[in-house]
């Protein structure tokens, strides 16, 4: 499996262990491959297709029904009786390696290429696979009317449409199948007569066999009839063989045997319809080339512009009718229709008209309006890889802008970064498998990294939070205690004595005849002091009012003075 790794047709893991299983004992893969419905791996011996889950072994030689082409460089092969392509191979981009294991269909020559001789005695014709690899799809009873005219060795190369019947070129001729209910075979020899090459959006070949004009058309092997060319001769301008206006309209109502029933019928009903005298309603071609244009829609593709083709008109177009534009050819039966212009009913002159044929593939639902948005069912893109899921959607016309891209466990959108999640896997898709939307609706995917599982870890528990401690009830404030009371000055007191004083004196007398006197004297004294005191006063505190004078408990005189705060403070008092 080391060659998965470099491969750009990457797988899944679920693809990967199916082709485990698948693979035998010694078994190498050589390269691996895209297909429509998944991948496909090479090896030595078989092409083993891969689905999610089953796988199928196709043993070599492979049928190769065309070599690889287009920028895809895409290669045919029959697988089981069908067609199938493969591409996209890192190891094998131009599928060399699917062709050298292969052998070419029988009846699948290169374009271009003149029809080769016949083969050896006793080589099968290989029908089956060019039916495999044309778009004719030829009933039961055609197949078995060419088997039995088919004669030893001799190879089926191309189918044709031949109006309501069909033609098959072999390496030894041409081989018309007429009758619709039992067809019959005519062998063709060669050259055959060539009346017109290849014209119309058919790529239409006339030919001239047994004085009758035969169309061929619709081969896939041989889409521009360069086969038929190659085994034929033209017939010129002026030659007596070619058929006149009269022989070709009978040749159109001959190769149209349906169109003529309804446009006979139409014309007895009317004319029975209608009184004498009156005119005659018609629908289908009149005598003056008018034509009531008939219903195509749900008809095949092919079928209906084969059968416009026959009818005249200047010119049949086809286009797609959804809002995709994709190219269409007249030659798809794989195609149905769903609109054309004009519409049915109308009476036109389809030699001057032009017929436009609107379809969609087989697979798709018709639009709601003409040019309206694709109708596709939404594929299963889970367990896929991004890349190839947006591959597939890109296949299915789904705009990349339309995909919205979200992350599997968290389903945030994801960044901006397509090739940086082309491996991631998608886990989840909205909308869901099967449901039929437009192609405008918009896509969302959700994407997980390689290797991680799409289901989301469990998250861990988260912790309870411990509870909150109850608060304690703060203390009730103390009373505040009373401040102490500011002193007080006080101020001092003076007091006084009176004067007092005393004195005596005494005298005495002599003889004879005299007497004697006495007398008294006193004096006068007096004293005078102002004290002054008060408790708390203290040098530098407060004082009222200025001016004041004290005295301190130690005997120092105090004065009260105005500060330079504007407080009055007790001072010494200096005089």
């Amino acid at each position: 499996m080391r060659v998965a790794a470099d491969e750009a047709a990457g797988i899944t893991t679920q693809e990967a262990e199916t082709l485990l299983r698948a693979l035998r004992a010694g078994e190498e893969v050589l390269a691996l491959y895209r297909r429509e419905e998944g991948r496909a791996a090479l090896t030595e011996g078989a092409l083993i297709l891969l689905d999610k889950r089953t796988s199928v072994r196709v043993p070599v030689p492979l049928v190769v029904l065309r070599p690889a082409h287009g920028p895809q460089r895409r290669v045919e092969l029959s697988v089981r009786g069908r067609p199938a392509g493969f591409w996209g191979s890192a190891t094998d981009p131009a599928g060399e390696l699917l062709v050298r294991r292969g052998r070419p269909a029988a009846g699948s020559p290169a374009p271009g290429a003149p029809v080769p001789p016949a083969g050896p005695a006793g080589e099968k014709p290989g029908l089956r696979e060019v039916l495999a690899g044309e778009t004719v799809s030829l009933p039961e009873d055609g197949r078995k009317a060419l088997l039995e005219e088919l004669e030893p060795g001799e190879a089926v190369r191309a189918l044709y449409h031949d109006g309501w019947s069909y033609a098959a070129l072999t390496s030894r001729g041409l081989i018309l199948l007429r009758g619709f209910l039992s067809p019959k075979a005519i062998r063709v020899p060669g050259p055959w007569k060539i009346l017109r090459g290849p014209y119309g959006i058919l790529d239409s070949v006339d030919l001239l066999v047994g004085g009758k004009l035969h169309k061929l058309h619709g081969s896939k092997l041989d889409p521009k009839g360069k086969l038929l060319v190659s085994g034929g001769e033209a017939l010129p301008p002026d030659s007596p063989l070619r058929p006149g206006p009269k022989a070709r309209r009978l040749t159109w109502m001959r190769r149209h045997p349906v169109l003529m029933s309804v446009g006979t019928v139409a014309l007895l009903a009317g004319g029975l319809a209608s009184g004498p005298g009156e005119g005659t309603a018609t629908t289908g071609a009149s005598a003056d080339g008018s034509l009531r244009v008939p219903f195509f829609g749900n008809s095949s593709l092919a079928a209906a512009t084969a059968e416009a083709d026959g009818q005249g008109w200047m010119r049949v177009s086809t286009a797609d009718a959804t809002s995709g534009f994709r190219p269409v050819t007249g030659s798809a039966a794989d195609w149905r229709i769903c609109f054309q212009t004009p519409a049915r009913g109308e009476t036109v002159r389809p030699s001057s008209r032009m017929l436009t044929l609107y379809a969609v593939p087989e697979r798709e639902e018709c639009p709601a309006n003409l040019f309206g948005p694709r109708r596709i069912l939404m594929p299963d893109l889970v367990g896929e890889r991004y890349a190839d899921a947006s591959d597939t959607l890109a296949g299915l016309d789904v705009e990349a802008t339309r995909v919205d891209r979200f992350h599997a466990h968290t389903g945030k959108r994801l960044s901006d970064d397509p090739d940086g999640q082309a491996a991631w896997e998608v886990c989840r898709q909205q909308p869901d498998p099967g449901t039929e939307i437009s192609t405008w609706r918009p896509v969302d995917l959700w994407l997980i990294g390689p290797g991680d599982p799409c289901t989301a870890p469990s998250p861990k528990p988260t912790p309870k939070p411990k509870p909150k401690p109850k608060p304690k009830p703060e203390p009730e404030p103390k009373p505040k205690a009373d401040p102490e009371p500011r002193p007080r000055p006080s101020y001092g007191s003076g007091s006084g004595g009176s004067p007092s004083g005393g004195g005596t004196s005494s005298g005495g007398s002599g003889g004879g005849s005299t007497s004697g006197g006495s007398s008294t004297g006193g004096s006068t004294g007096g004293s005078g002091g102002t004290s002054g005191g008060g408790a708390g006063v203290g040098f530098g505190r407060y004082c009222s009012p200025v001016g004041a004078t004290a005295t301190t408990a130690d005997g120092r005189p105090a004065k009260c003075y105005m500060g330079k705060d504007g407080q009055a403070r007790w001072g010494y008092n200096s005089g």
